[in-house]
């Protein structure tokens, strides 16, 4: 099976699984199942080829959990919009947010197990990916981290009305107004010099 392809605009977790909701207008989404999911984690770095496979693997033998926390998953992304829009807003984040965020932070827990090194052994923290809402936690720890640093984190939202998509502006001049240059930059600018040149062969 193909991997979904997932649009990359940010470096940021939580901005690029806010990202995956599908355009206004569109009935699709980016994550339509469990796997999408999975892809999603493991491409952005929020899980390692390992976990991606043992969480693909929970899918085949418990696909109803799997399917709720896929349920979960965009409630969850829900919320990290609702905190994107507030920070590019620059306004206070709603204690029902929080909450939300700090759930899914839960869901990440685990225990110090000896693993195997070599010949011997190391202490090291294992997650209990038996709970396929494990897969969640990372995208928590992301938006948590972007809310800590409230205003001081420079979140946008695209421009281009038609656009839902969020970026994290860290030009040096803190001035950039479209998710991509190549994307909406350029359509936006055709449309400004289509209107300019209507509005001139008016006159």
């Amino acid at each position: 099976m193909t991997r979904r392809s997932f649009i990359k605009i940010a470096r940021d977790l939580a901005v690029e699984f806010a990202n995956t909701a599908a355009p206004e207008g569109d009935g699709g989404s980016a994550l339509e199942s469990w796997r999408d999911l999975v892809d999603f984690l493991e491409l952005r770095g929020g899980i390692n080829r390992e976990e991606g496979t043992r969480l693909r693997a929970l899918g085949e033998v418990d696909a109803h959990a799997c399917a709720a926390a896929l349920e979960r998953a965009l409630e969850l992304r829900a919320t990290v919009r609702a905190i994107l829009e507030a920070l590019a807003a620059r306004r206070p984040l709603r204690a029902d947010w929080v909450a939300g965020v700090n759930q899914a932070l839960g869901w990440g827990t685990g225990a110090s197990r000896l693993v195997r090194q070599g010949r011997g052994w190391r202490l090291a923290f294992a997650s209990t990916l038996a709970d396929p809402l494990w897969a969640l936690a990372p995208i928590a720890r992301s938006v948590a981290d972007l809310a800590a640093q409230g205003r001081a984190v420079a979140v946008r939202r695209c421009a281009n009305p038609r656009c839902v998509l969020y970026f994290r502006d860290t030009s040096r001049t803190r001035r950039r107004r479209w998710c991509s240059m190549a994307v909406c930059g350029n359509r936006m600018k055709v449309a400004a010099h289509t209107r300019r040149h209507g509005r001139r062969r008016s006159a």
